[in-house]
């Protein structure tokens, strides 16, 4: 019998263990999916917890959504493997029990409701920069860290968490991380969180062009995953552990660069992907990714490849900076207070777009591979056509199932009102033995669950260059009576990875159309095919049809089905 049955052996992969054998005193790691980033946080809370007691530190999030359903939860778990218990070594949100006898940090919190507390008396401030977490302005901190950071603001991480990043000099002397900072964040793409992959100036600076092998790497693993071929994948694999070995990531030798490129002296800036993970995660899951996704979304999220989006595409004028945002329901979340089970649970609520006393709109892509729906809201008040979210079911889910999801996840929403935007030329269709069309048994079915629906005639959809020319204008905001289309960037990322990806074409007669070729090809999931698009341009023409120059209402232009 082992004398300790419930300890598990902590094996850590390649790029793990070199960032706990090198101990840096910052790190950014762009590390793609299911390579260990979370284990990687738990490690270095560890090292901050027993060799830095004491110490506060920031725990920095773009959104305390974000911060409570996502960052916290796996940190949790990440700390469970390492034999941290909740409520055990740790406090979240409240003091621990005062005959416990814990020390308190050097710079104790004025309250503990945004901050967790460990039994060395070190300590992380839930800082967040939509100001409902804990905020860092007057704080001095002993360091930072930072989860999802292709997500954070830069400039305001520089003033705000950089700023208070000081104090306590001389208290912890052999603790190189003292005032460090720790980013982890999957690859960027678009404008959004580029500003990472700064951080690794310093090796071409060397004279050293990681990138280069990382493209090579990257390609030879894609070929890998791809052959069939027992003994091609053998010598593949040979080739690959090759030029691994001539990737090398080490810490910048000296402080260089001022202002925003600043690069830290001690910092380890890595890359890493799935196959530093292998034996961990298996052949079959990298297998299963790859069938499951497009060669964009495979290629950045598990292969970590830095992207490259589609050039003059046919919504040239969609800038995700400018047209997506977080959309936290702080509110909501903080009265779950840290159940990490009940914000596991996903619905309407935790949308923070979502306003619960507005009607929903929707508009409906049907197709016998995938049906699709993207859902919004006018906020006439602030000027705006909020899309919140987009659902799809494959085949063979069809039109019940895809109102089933939307009544399931909007069921607590208040005033229940859908104002259906209908595609009249194929959603007035009707399949082999059906007394309804498809619109029609969708309404139904929203009916059946106490939805009011109301109809938006759209007529005939118009072709592929007036949607484009009115794309091009109305998420340019050249009128500025005109709504502002804002994305929720997590409710709407299929959505927005569709339409970032969208080719333009010249048809048989030299006029513009959209390039739908996605649509047919295996390898490219429905959901990040052209089918969401169609359904962006039907609200596009509906804003311009029902909801111009921001009156907020469209009374008469209803047709208003029972």
């Amino acid at each position: 019998m082992e004398p300790y049955p419930d300890l598990k052996p902590l094996n850590f992969n390649k790029p793990q263990l070199r960032f706990v054998v090198t101990a840096p005193a910052s790190s950014n790691s762009v590390w793609g999916r299911a390579t260990g980033k979370s284990t990687k946080i738990a490690w270095l809370i560890h090292r901050i917890v027993t060799e830095m007691p004491r110490s506060v530190w920031g725990l920095v999030g773009s959104t305390y959504t974000q911060m409570l359903t996502r960052t916290l939860p796996s940190t949790i778990d990440g700390l469970r493997q390492l034999g941290y218990h909740k409520d055990v070594h740790y406090y979240i949100g409240r003091k621990p029990p005062p005959a416990w006898g814990w020390p308190e940090p050097f710079q104790t919190p004025l309250s503990y409701k945004h901050f967790i507390i460990f039994y060395t008396g070190a300590g992380f401030h839930l800082i967040t920069q939509d100001g409902a977490g804990g905020s860092s302005r007057g704080m001095n901190i002993d360091g930072w860290l930072a989860d999802e950071a292709l997500l954070l603001d830069r400039d305001k991480l520089t003033t705000d968490v950089s700023a208070s990043n000081r104090g306590n000099v001389g208290r912890w002397p052999k603790a190189r991380m003292h005032h460090g900072k720790f980013l982890f964040s999957s690859m960027p793409w678009g404008d959004q969180g580029k500003w990472l992959l700064s951080d690794g100036d310093y090796y071409q600076q060397d004279g050293y062009d990681f990138t280069a092998i990382r493209e090579q790497l990257v390609k030879l693993q894609l070929e890998f995953v791809d052959s069939r071929s027992k003994k091609t994948r053998e010598q593949l694999y040979v080739e690959i552990r090759h030029l691994s070995t001539q990737l090398r990531f080490y810490p910048n030798a000296r402080a260089r660069g001022e202002g925003k490129l600043f690069i830290p002296k001690g910092l380890l800036y890595s890359e890493a992907n799935v196959f530093d993970n292998l034996t961990n995660v298996g052949i079959g899951f990298l297998e299963q990714q790859r069938r499951e996704l497009s060669d964009f979304t495979f290629n950045i999220e598990i292969l970590n490849k830095r992207p490259l989006t589609v050039e003059a595409g046919f919504y040239p004028k969609l800038d995700l900076k400018r047209h997506t945002r977080q959309c936290p329901a702080n509110t909501y979340v903080d009265s779950l207070g840290y159940d990490v089970e009940r914000l596991k649970q996903r619905d309407c609520r935790l949308d923070g777009d979502c306003r619960p006393g507005s009607p929903i709109r929707g508009a409906v892509d049907w197709g016998s591979r995938i049906s699709t729906l993207t859902l919004a809201q006018v906020h006439a008040d602030i000027g705006e056509y909020a899309l919140m979210r987009g659902f799809y079911v494959t085949h063979p889910k069809f039109i019940d199932d895809l109102a089933l999801r939307f009544t399931t996840y909007y069921a607590p929403h208040e005033y229940k009102v859908f104002d259906f935007i209908q595609d009249n030329e194929w959603g007035n269709q009707r399949a082999p033995g059906s007394a309804m069309t498809y619109n029609e048994q969708f309404i139904a079915r929203l009916r059946e669950a106490n939805w009011r629906v109301r109809v938006f005639d759209q007529g005939r959809v118009p072709d592929y260059a007036e949607r484009y020319r009115l794309a091009y204008e109305v998420l340019g905001e050249a009128d500025p009576r005109q709504l502002k289309v804002r994305f929720n960037v997590e409710g709407c990322k299929d959505v927005l990875t569709a339409m970032a990806n969208t080719p333009i074409r010249l048809g048989s007669k030299g006029q513009t159309e959209k390039d739908k070729s996605s649509e047919k090809k295996k390898t490219v999931p429905g959901q990040e095919a052209t089918h969401f698009t169609d359904t962006i341009d039907l609200h596009l023409l509906s804003i311009n049809k029902h909801a111009s120059l921001a009156t907020g209402s469209a009374a008469g232009l209803l047709i208003v089905s029972g």
